[in-house]
């Protein structure tokens, strides 16, 4: 198979619910969307993670676009690819590009593989626990819930412990926790049900200093970049779950080897996303099925309204099910 041409679009929608971030408050979410062109006319789709600036990580929308691009033109176009392995030998001149490689691996990937219909388990993830949120949790059932970090943690683990079904909970820290926090946390791990706490600190020595009996299971989500990298830390840290995310770590191949180098060390995966589309979620949700924990995929209509995918993720009795992603291309705009 040959590609003659990729083309580049974006896409928008708002936000149902302004996003706020300790970095930047979001109220609609641009992607960039690419589409490989062969030579019989049909056209693979990848969607790409990154924002339009750098607040979240270096790769922006631009940059993508401007790194893929020039990709093509000098390394894939009109080469003759028979299978995936040739492909990632292509794929690999981005490696300096994770979210690049990841957005142009997952257009690649569906030219050489079946996309199953399937499901999984829901994981919720909450920021506080309003009125509003615990009432989505009772009709939602998750079964697993991540709370982010607040002064308010305590009570709202007691209150989801309360819940009339078990759920597993995950915190989220993001990075915020002091040695202030340290009686906290100390409480936290008396508690029941709690799966792991996810990158406590900015510095990773700070774990040296305390007992496995302070703390809940440690996970890292940011410092998770590539597979070297995570196996130094797990080697140097006491270290029981890993996040992984494809646009960090280059894409849907990558991520799969890094599951299974994972899992050899006996380290637990959860898949990652960031405020997907449904093609993006699909492929989160794919891979979620290798992982141990449910990943951070939402059900259709969580965040937008719209999309530019059939209705995909449906969520029935705490699973989500998903079906191979249908573009609709009248709802892309040309980007140049």
């Amino acid at each position: 198979m040959r590609f003659e041409s990729i083309l580049f679009y974006t896409y928008e929608a708002a936000f149902k619910h302004q996003i706020k971030t300790p970095k930047v408050t979001l109220e609609t979410r641009k992607v960039l969307v690419i589409g490989l062109k062969n030579e019989h006319g049909q056209t693979y789709f990848g969607e790409c993670n990154a924002f339009e600036t750098d607040w979240y990580d270096k790769e922006t929308i631009e940059s993508v676009y401007v790194t893929l691009k020039q990709w093509f033109n000098t390394v894939l176009k009109d080469k003759e690819i028979e299978t995936f392995d040739e492909a990632k030998v292509l794929l690999n001149h981005l490696n300096h590009a994770p979210a690049a490689r990841s957005t142009v691996a997952m257009a690649l990937y569906q030219v050489f593989h079946h996309l199953p219909s399937f499901e999984v388990q829901y994981g919720a993830t909450i920021s506080g626990l309003s009125t509003e949120n615990y009432q989505q949790l009772l009709e939602t059932k998750p079964k697993r819930i991540k709370l982010k970090w607040s002064p308010k943690v305590i009570a709202d683990i007691e209150q989801l412990q309360n819940l009339p079904f078990n759920p597993w909970i995950a915190l989220d820290a993001n990075e915020s926790l002091t040695n202030q926090d340290i009686a906290t946390l100390k409480k936290v791990q008396n508690l029941e049900d709690i799966l792991y706490i996810e990158e406590p600190f900015k510095d990773l020595e700070m774990l040296k200093t305390l007992s496995p009996k302070v703390i809940p299971p440690v996970a890292i989500d940011e410092k998770a970049r590539d597979v070297s990298r995570i196996l130094t830390l797990i080697e140097q840290y006491l270290i029981d779950t890993v996040i992984l995310k494809p646009f960090r770590l280059g894409g849907i191949d990558k991520i799969l080897d890094a599951i299974d180098s994972l899992h050899r060390q006996n380290i637990k995966v959860v898949i990652g996303g960031m405020y997907e589309y449904g093609l993006s979620r699909y492929f989160t949700a794919y891979l979620s099925q290798y992982a141990d924990y449910p990943g951070d995929v939402t059900p259709y209509g969580y965040y937008f309204e719209q999309e530019f995918t059939q209705e995909n993720g449906i969520l029935k009795r705490g699973h989500l099910h998903f079906a191979p992603p249908e573009i609709d291309v009248d709802q892309l705009k040309i980007y140049s």
